[in-house]
């Protein structure tokens, strides 16, 4: 349970952030939270426990798929000692600004997101410098397949964080902002849900687009979200097709292809790995998918890639 708050973010998901800190923790009696003002944002995301912290005198009370986000003009203490597990990112985020809003504004301002970024083509949206998106100061996953898909992206940010490898840190960088637009992309399907506005079937077409974007990587069937969403599938499909302008697997394949291409043109893996890390079972047809989307071999795509990096 957490008090009541009327404190969000907006930022521009098109620029990354600066990250100094990101790991794991586990505190146990008599540990305490130091007071103090950080002078950087730092989120937690509670794994196993409880932890008691207050900021600004405004008490929380976190449990487990709790996070937080901490301001860097703020100050905050822990007010009870438990035993907890929890992530932690340190960060500074210039395009990262604190806003007020009331229950009205804050539905209008979810309601707005979701309809411009479905009436907007992938072509349009790719040329835009800034995307604004609306994060939470507090938020519980409710969840299972969200806070998976959290702690998926955060381990690998943590993992790059510690990398002594070239590009370590912009890597880091991309998967802790892709932890915030998953959250804030949690938090406007979450308020859409509880507005008597939207039909049952524009929210099962924007709960499947929460899922494709976090388990792409997943072997992804007709069958399998028709159990996953208890409904018919083509059903779905004929929704999807209608709100978003293609077919759940061309949206799904445009998804895994991005991923691809990112690996393809940062990391070392094989194409045969890169396949398999973005949903391919087979690395015959991942070739012949990129190819089509993007008019060159996978293989070629990184030796392009790879020329072209200073």
């Amino acid at each position: 349970m957490v008090s009541a708050v009327n404190r969000y973010y907006q930022y521009n998901c098109r620029l990354l952030p600066e990250i100094r800190l990101a790991d794991t923790a586990a505190i146990e009696p008599p540990y305490l939270h130091k007071k103090r003002t950080p002078g950087e944002y730092i989120f937690y995301l509670i794994r196993r426990g409880e932890m008691y912290l207050s900021e600004n005198e405004i008490l929380y009370h976190l449990l487990p798929g709790d996070l937080l986000i901490l301001d860097p003009d703020r100050t905050h203490v822990g007010r009870k000692a438990t035993c907890c597990e929890y992530y932690y990112v340190h960060f500074q985020y210039e395009s990262l600004k604190p806003v007020e809003l009331t229950d009205d504004a804050l539905r209008e301002a979810l309601e707005t997101q979701r309809e411009k970024t479905l009436r907007m083509d992938s072509g349009k949206r790719s040329r835009e410098k800034q995307e604004i998106l609306l994060l939470p100061k507090y938020i519980h996953l409710a969840s299972d397949a969200g806070y998976r898909g959290l702690t998926q992206l955060l381990n690998d940010g943590i993992a790059f964080h510690n990398s002594p490898m070239e590009g370590g840190e912009a890597l880091c960088a991309s998967r802790i902002l892709e932890a915030l637009i998953n959250v804030s992309r949690q938090f406007l399907s979450a308020g859409l849900r509880e507005n008597d506005r939207y039909g049952r079937g524009s929210r099962k077409v924007w709960e499947l687009l929460d899922y494709l974007n976090m388990f792409y990587y997943e072997p992804i069937s007709g069958d399998s979200l028709e159990e996953k969403f208890d409904c018919n599938f083509d059903y779905m499909n004929r929704l999807f097709r209608q709100s978003i302008g293609k077919t759940v697997f061309q949206y799904l394949s445009e998804i895994r292809i991005a991923h691809a291409r990112e690996l393809l043109a940062t990391s070392s893996m094989k194409v045969s790995q890169i396949s398999e890390k973005v949903g391919f079972s087979d690395e015959s047809y991942f070739s012949k998918v990129f190819k089509r989307h993007t008019g060159i071999s996978p293989l070629n795509y990184a030796k392009t890639a790879n020329s072209q990096m200073p």
